[in-house]
């Protein structure tokens, strides 16, 4: 398997972006800068700060340091985390290349006093009312360093604060407060740049670059307070910060912290970005060459034990020639020729396998290297664990089947209860090969071929009325088009499949698991009580991947399973039924999911819903289906619901 925390993109070639970055710190008339490196979760971002790291590393005088203002979060305030932790980086590291000078620790010293002075004066300027009145916060004031001396100065303005204390109003302590707040602030800002640039000089420095990495972990309000520090205490001469993050994430913590005024059209993330990102460096997501080339090297660097081996796998991919970028660049044939002799049978395998799978992955997960490379683990640890066990599962087999899992979850929930109850081959889908193929099938060893209605007594089994009345899920365009990859499945025993598949880790380690930053949020105001809030989520479904989309289905599905009304309008089987009118790729997943919903706790307005699914082709043979079985049921409002809108279907 391969740690989240192995380089990524560079195993693509993408040093340009590399060098786009190195060359922007290089050029000392653009200091000081800040690079946002941008790009969606998982993209690939963290590799190309490290790529930048490594090569910024190697010229002489640059100090590069890192920061990740999410291992603070919770303990300490961003600004000050980000501020302690580069002038003890400075100090530290140059010590270790030079004798730090006097006046350089003197310089230190003041800096990590004026930060001292600003914590205080951030809590202070919060609790030191309370403080003079006896509230609580006096205890987080008094813990902190130098609190006694800047309460005083707080209370220089009062002559005998004991005695005049009970004179002072809460309307007079509110303004002096305010008053005197700015004014320290203001003076702890211009005194810190100043000496923070002359301990750059003292020490030395020709380049500080300050690596930022995660941004789009941390709380809206740690993402504000790290770029303020920036800007208002560390922004000067030969200085850059290269910020990693989504920039979508970063854009809604500053909508957070500042809203935009009624009637104003501004975008305000976008805004405060430019003003503070002058050089955005976004890395792409990979497309279908580039994700089947992704694939073929992690096999390749699990399958290789020479490093040497896989090192010139990597450099044919990286110096391949501009003609090329847009094609597969590293594939069996190529492998052959780089290596100079024949591949293991694990790694040929694996590399026929990546050209099956990689157009779905690359366009159901928009090219996001990070979701690839957890969808391939739970591809090996499966048949890992199968192994363990002595049952040998195909692996082609074993991919498709998680393919189906991860885009069409309520699909492979039906797939899993009619083989549990068919030992394992069900018919219908048996059914839905041959209507998909309209040809002989081979079997998986290419050895014969034979049509699926010859000499096969299960096959002779199934009904003309099968033919005709395929079940929704299988009607689904997108499973159409799987059922028509290799290999074939209808003569697989697909119970040790799903036994390890499901029974032992459950669907790919759950939905939330797997979902992006921005799809878990999405679907955390989709339960919001505000109705706004739940309109505005749905407004946001065309903008996540298929994967995402079908991480949000399947987690509503769970919730609607675990209901006890759903009559309401934000009851989780409302929220679904709306989040498929704004994806239509998931009318057989709501449709398949319906068929199995108790029907006596269906809500009348269900029926409705189900009509304005807009469905290819507008074939409306699934509804009619569906709506024929509630006219049967044993629920009367939903027997008469069906009927009437049957007749009008």
């Amino acid at each position: 398997m391969w740690s989240d925390n192995e380089t990524d993109i560079d195993l693509l070639g993408f040093q340009h972006l590399v060098s786009t970055v190195c060359s922007i710190v290089r050029d000392d008339s653009l200091l000081p800068a800040t690079i946002g490196v941008f790009g969606d979760w998982g993209s690939g971002k963290s590799s190309l700060l490290q790529m930048v790291r490594t090569e910024l590393e190697k010229d002489g005088n640059t100090l590069v340091l890192s920061f990740n203002g999410w291992l603070f979060e919770g303990y300490e305030d961003a600004k000050s985390a980000l501020m302690g932790t580069i002038i003890d980086e400075i100090v530290a590291q140059r010590s270790v290349l030079t004798t730090v000078t006097d006046k350089a620790r003197g310089i230190a010293v003041r800096l990590i006093k004026k930060l001292q002075v600003f914590r205080v004066l951030s809590v202070a300027t919060k609790g030191s009312l309370a403080y003079f009145l006896g509230g609580l916060p006096a205890a987080s004031i008094a813990v902190a360093p130098d609190a006694a001396e800047l309460l005083q100065q707080l209370t220089s303005g009062f002559e005998d604060l004991s005695d005049k204390a009970q004179e002072v109003t809460v309307d007079d302590m509110s303004k002096f407060l305010k008053s005197d707040k700015a004014q320290n602030v203001r003076r702890t800002i211009r005194e810190f740049r100043a000496d923070f640039a002359d301990l750059l000089k003292e020490t030395k420095i020709k380049r500080l670059v300050v690596l930022i990495d995660d941004l789009d972990r941390c709380m809206p309000d740690t993402i504000i307070e790290t770029l303020e520090a920036i800007k208002l205490f560390l922004f000067v001469p030969q200085t850059a910060f290269i910020l990693g993050a989504d920039e979508r994430l970063v854009r809604y913590a500053v909508r957070r912290r500042f809203p935009e005024l009624p009637g104003e059209r501004a975008e305000v993330g976008r805004d405060y970005l430019e003003k503070l990102v002058q050089f955005p460096v976004r890395v792409p997501p990979l497309g279908r060459a580039e994700m089947e080339t992704y694939i073929n090297l992690l096999f390749t660097s699990k399958a290789l034990s020479k490093p040497e081996e896989f090192e010139a796998a990597r450099q044919c991919v990286v110096n391949c020639s501009p003609s090329s970028l847009l094609e597969v660049r590293f594939n069996h044939g190529i492998a052959e020729k780089v290596l100079a002799r024949q591949l293991p049978q694990e790694l040929s395998e694996a590399l026929a396998l990546a050209q099956r799978i990689a157009p779905i992955l690359a366009s159901g997960l928009l090219g996001n290297p990070r979701q690839c490379k957890r969808f391939l683990n739970t591809l090996v640890m499966r048949h890992e664990m199968a192994r363990s066990r002595n049952i040998e599962l195909k692996q082609r087999v074993l991919a498709k089947l998680m393919l189906l899992e991860y885009f069409k979850p309520e699909s492979f929930k039906v797939l899993a209860e009619l083989q549990a109850v068919q030992n394992g081959r069900p018919k219908e889908f048996t059914v839905a090969e041959m209507e998909g193929t309209k040809q002989p099938a081979k079997t998986e060893e290419g050895s014969k071929e034979k049509t699926r209605t010859q000499g096969n007594a299960r096959e002779a089994s199934i009904t003309e009325a099968t033919h005709k009345e395929i079940p929704a899920w299988l009607r689904d365009p997108w499973v159409k088009e799987w059922i028509a990859m290799e290999p074939p499945l209808g003569q697989e025993d697909l119970r040790p499949y799903f036994f390890f598949s499901r029974d032992t880790l459950g669907p790919l380690a759950g939905a939330v698991q797997r979902m992006s930053p921005q799809a878990q949020e999405i679907l955390a105001e989709l339960a919001h009580e505000s109705e706004a809030v739940r309109l505005n989520a749905q407004k946001k479904a065309g903008g996540l991947s298929p994967a995402d989309a079908a991480a949000i289905f399947e987690s509503l599905a769970d919730r609607a399973r675990q209901e006890d009304e759903s009559d309401d309008e934000s009851s989780a089987l409302a929220q679904l039924c709306l989040w498929t009118i704004e994806r239509p790729e998931l009318v057989a997943q709501a449709l398949t999911f319906l068929n199995t919903f108790p029907e006596d706790q269906l809500p009348i307005w269900i029926i409705t819903k189900v009509k304005t699914f807009s469905v290819p082709g507008e074939d409306k043979t699934s509804i009619r289906l569906l709506l024929q079985k509630w006219s049967n049921s044993s629920n009367a409002r939903i027997k008469a619901a069906a009927t009437t809108h049957l007749k009008n279907l």
